[in-house]
């Protein structure tokens, strides 16, 4: 069985990969994969990980079972926020998700004798941190950043370690930024399915103003895109006329996040990208 393992990162999803795909249950059935309720999946697996796993090619998989409850499937998906740690430990070492390796390598091995995929989006650390932050429990943003480099935080890094600890993974990379533009393309590769869905407009509908998301839904029915490209070609031009900027770029009110540092932690991150683009190693989904 092939295991899609979404793992991330925080404040890029929101489950709505898992609300997206479960909309599409009868598309997903068709196709042989399975969507566990996250209410089910998630304590399953955290029950495995406490156990230790011990688990052994051939010998049946209790956690499998579970997941599946009764149901036949060649693909099933996972999606959690949380697999690379908590919103408490994201910034807690030198880098962010400091133990990325290990907690990847331990989800892998919970399903031995299976083909295990990893998800990763990433974020502009200019905006992550704050929303980490603002997501989190702890109410001075001075004490949640005091300690670390902000310059050190790149995503490179985790997923150095991500690749070391499981070499044998794939690893699919995308940019949240990107996401109204390849909606279509991370659900079609987290599902394995190569069909139109329920919901490839759920992330414009967030982030367009009403009427433009609107007028974008008439004339994709009355001018239908033969092809994702030709869609993001439409939804590119939409966007520069009804683009919502409070959900684009939202302000950033918190001590100390100035415009200076907006602007050198995005540039960090343009380079972050390139490396990460550059790992072979890595697929990455661009628009």
């Amino acid at each position: 069985m092939d295991i899609a393992i979404h793992l991330g990162a925080h404040c890029t999803d929101e489950d709505l990969i898992l609300k997206t795909l479960s909309d599409n249950q009868e598309l997903m059935q068709k196709h042989s994969v399975a969507i566990p309720p996250a209410g089910k999946a998630r304590p399953a697996i955290r029950k495995a990980l406490q156990s230790g796993g011990n688990l052994v090619p051939g010998m049946g998989n209790p956690l499998i079972t579970d997941l599946l409850d009764k149901v036949t499937a060649d693909r099933l998906v996972l999606s959690y926020e949380g697999f690379l740690g908590v919103y408490a430990k994201v910034l807690s070492g030198a880098s962010i998700y400091e133990g990325a390796g290990k907690r990847a390598q331990m989800l892998r091995d919970l399903f031995p004798g299976h083909t295990v995929e990893f998800f990763l989006a990433v974020r502009n650390p200019a905006t992550f941190i704050p929303a980490i932050f603002e997501a989190s429990s702890v109410e001075d943003f001075k004490s949640f950043i005091e300690g670390h480099d902000l310059s050190q935080v790149t995503w490179s890094e985790p997923v150095a370690a991500l690749r070391a600890a499981c070499p044998d993974v794939p690893l699919t990379i995308w940019c949240n930024e990107d996401l109204p533009l390849i909606w279509p393309d991370v659900l079609r590769i987290i599902s394995g399915v190569e069909a139109e869905m329920t919901g490839e407009d759920a992330i414009l509908r967030q982030i367009m103003t009403p009427g433009g998301f609107t007028r974008l839904k008439g004339y994709l029915r009355d001018n239908p895109a033969k092809g994702l490209p030709t869609w993001r070609k439409v939804v590119t031009a939409f966007l520069g006329k009804y683009a919502d900027e409070a959900a684009v770029a939202p302000d950033i009110d918190l001590p100390g996040w100035t415009d200076e540092t907006i602007a050198g932690l995005s540039d960090l991150y343009e380079a972050d990208i390139a490396r990460l683009k550059a790992m072979g190693d890595v697929t990455f989904i661009a628009p």
